[in-house]
């Protein structure tokens, strides 16, 4: 792809990505054992995050990182988008797409136990390209709620899509 596509790539998403809805939800399966083999490796020794199933655990807020690259990487390669009169991918070149950030926002949200399943949705925030790499780089909203449409987090995450890949 020469840089005059690639720029005009860039300039349609960059006008069309931001305030869309991603269209469907990743689903979670939250299992007792990944819960506690998560904080156990980050070294969280509190029974609260580590203790028996019996004992009613919670999941130990890092956990959210497990989720919410899965919702990343489910979501946002599904994003179509019409250019030009022809539906396209977002992603051209899926290998080219990188989850870059995480900022969780636990406010008013409940703890994930054992047994829970996550819906995670999500839409962009603002869409900017790096002039000197070409990396477009996007905002993504992610609203995580539990099977009783729960608020269990609120996510700001990142994403990078190098040159040529979008």
């Amino acid at each position: 792809m020469d840089e005059a596509e690639i720029k005009k790539n860039a300039k349609f998403l960059i006008e069309n990505l931001p305030n869309v809805e991603i269209p469907g939800e990743a689903k979670i399966r939250c299992k007792y054992r990944k819960m506690v083999e998560f904080a156990k490796c980050i070294g969280i020794t509190d029974k609260k995050y580590i203790g028996s199933e019996e004992e009613g655990i919670i999941a130990c807020h890092a956990f959210a990182n497990s989720y919410t690259v899965k919702a990343f990487y489910t979501l946002f390669p599904s994003v179509k988008l019409v250019q030009d009169g022809v539906e396209r991918d977002l992603a051209l070149v899926p290998t080219k797409l990188l989850h870059t950030s995480n900022k969780y926002n636990w406010e008013n949200c409940v703890a994930i136990k054992p047994g829970d399943i996550l819906f995670a949705k999500a839409k962009f925030g603002k869409v900017w390209l790096h002039e000197k790499s070409m990396r477009l780089f996007c905002e993504l909203y992610v609203t995580v709620k539990n099977q009783n449409d729960e608020l269990v987090c609120k996510i700001s995450a990142g994403a990078a899509i190098a040159a040529g890949g979008y």
